[in-house]
C-alpha cells in the first residue's frame, strides 16, 4: 500500500490546523478600519453589546465584526449619516428587535431584557454609523420612547 495518500492527508491536516488559524488570528484591521470615540458613560453599554450582540452584528463603536447578522453601521444608518433627530426611531427599532426578535426567528426574541435591552438600544441608536465620530447625542439625557409590546405570532 502506498504512503502517498497519508502524506497528502498529513500536509492537508497541517495546513488546516496550523496555517489557516495563524492567518485568521493574525489578521489586523486595515488602515481604513475606523475608531469610534465612545464616551465613558457608554462603556458599559459597549461591553454589553459586544458580549450579547457582537458575535452576530458588526458595529464599529463596539469594535465587533459579526458574521451572521447585518452590519448595523450600514443597515441602520443608510447613507452613513446618523443624527440626533434619528435617535428616537433608531432606539425604538433596535429595542423592538432585541426584545421581540426579528425576521421569523433569524434574530430570537429576548436576547436582552429590561434595562439591559434599553441600554444597548441607546448605545446602538447613538453610535450606529458614527465612524470616526462620537455619539449623535448624550445618551444620559436622551429621550427613550416606551417600547411597543411584542406582537404575538399567530399560531
Amino acid at each position: 500500500m502506498s504512503k502517498t495518500p497519508f502524506v497528502i492527508f498529513g500536509i492537508f491536516a497541517a495546513v488546516c490546523v496550523l496555517v489557516i488559524p495563524y492567518f485568521a488570528l493574525g489578521k489586523e484591521g486595515d488602515e481604513e478600519a475606523a475608531i469610534v470615540e465612545v464616551a465613558d458613560r457608554d462603556q458599559a453599554a459597549k461591553e454589553l453589546f459586544a458580549t450579547s450582540c457582537g458575535r452576530c452584528h458588526t458595529l464599529a463603536a463596539a469594535g465587533t465584526e459579526g458574521v451572521v447578522g447585518p452590519d448595523l453601521d450600514d443597515r441602520l444608518v443608510i447613507g452613513g449619516v446618523n443624527t440626533a433627530e434619528a435617535y428616537g426611531g433608531l432606539y425604538t427599532r433596535v429595542l423592538g428587535a432585541v426584545t421581540c426578535g426579528f425576521g421569523a426567528g433569524r434574530m430570537p426574541k429576548g436576547i436582552l431584557e429590561g434595562e439591559n435591552a434599553k441600554q444597548v438600544a441607546q448605545f446602538v441608536a447613538a453610535y450606529a454609523g458614527q465612524i470616526d465620530k462620537g455619539p449623535t447625542l448624550d445618551t444620559s439625557t436622551a429621550d427613550t420612547p416606551e417600547p411597543e409590546p411584542c406582537a404575538e405570532a399567530a399560531g
